[in-house]
């Protein structure tokens, strides 16, 4: 997954507040993604690449069918 400086991302797994990457380095084969977010972007961490993922644009929520979320909820039945 190849990111740029200035994408704005948010946890894969969990959301979280959208961040913006500041740094992409590569380090034995892994991508690696420094990002900021706060207020004046404050808070800053690296994450594996592959733990993000490019954020909704803001005001344009991704949108889920009844049918999709219901799979979804239910996923853990089917294990």
């Amino acid at each position: 997954m190849a990111f740029q400086v200035r994408d704005v991302v948010q946890l894969r797994y969990g959301g979280g507040p959208q961040m913006r990457v500041e740094k992409v380095m590569t380090s034995d084969g892994n991508e690696w993604v420094t990002c900021v977010w706060g207020a004046n972007n404050e808070c800053h961490n690296y994450f594996a690449a592959e733990m993000l993922q490019k954020a909704e644009a803001k005001g344009e929520p991704e949108r889920a069918s009844v049918t999709s979320l219901w799979d979804w909820l239910t996923s853990w039945l089917r294990r």
